[in-house]
């Protein structure tokens, strides 16, 4: 589906600390210490890799739209601050429904490139806004929460197993 050269050089290297999958639509996320990504789907057992998440029957925004969400523990932290000065109550990252988090990585300027997790390879295709129905969920305001610091979608380039604590690293694409 992607051609990916292994022999690029890795730049930034950050860490996975979190997998979250929910089996069907509106099912409390899981805590997961590993998950088995699957090129075209995503993580075996997720939503949206049966494609009964919330969102699954909408338009795909591309290719693999639905496969990930990833989110970067420094925005999880940013959220939670923002919530505290609204006067709210702060949220877990798996409260976000992301499938990964993310540590030490600035997800966002990876925009088009590819990350690499353990022998996993993911395609960051675009940013994840928050949506009303997240903050339905929760009962506070996400949208405002998590502005900007949303998360972003990937595709799966090439699967394989992911667990908590792997390196992080993102390749040169250029």
């Amino acid at each position: 589906m992607h051609d990916i050269d292994t022999d690029r050089e890795p730049k930034d290297v950050g860490r996975l600390v979190g997998i979250f999958i929910a089996p069907q639509r509106g099912a409390p996320v899981v805590a997961r210490n590993a998950a088995t990504a699957v090129v075209g789907r995503g993580l075996a057992g997720d939503r949206y890799y049966h494609g009964t998440g919330t969102f699954s029957a909408r338009a795909g925004l591309f290719a693999g739209a639905r496969e990930l969400s990833l989110i970067d523990a420094a925005a999880v932290e940013r959220c939670n601050a923002r919530l505290r000065a609204a006067g709210e109550r702060e949220v877990s990252a798996g409260d976000l429904r992301r499938n990964l988090v993310i540590a030490g990585l600035d997800l966002r300027a990876h925009r088009g490139r590819t990350l690499v997790i353990g022998a996993v390879h993911v395609v960051v295709r675009s940013t994840c806004p928050p949506c009303g129905y997240l903050g339905r969920r929760l009962g506070v305001d996400m949208r405002s929460a998590l502005r900007g610091i949303g998360g972003v979608r990937a595709a799966v380039a090439r699967g394989g197993r992911l667990a908590v604590g792997m390196p992080v690293s993102g390749l040169d694409d250029g």
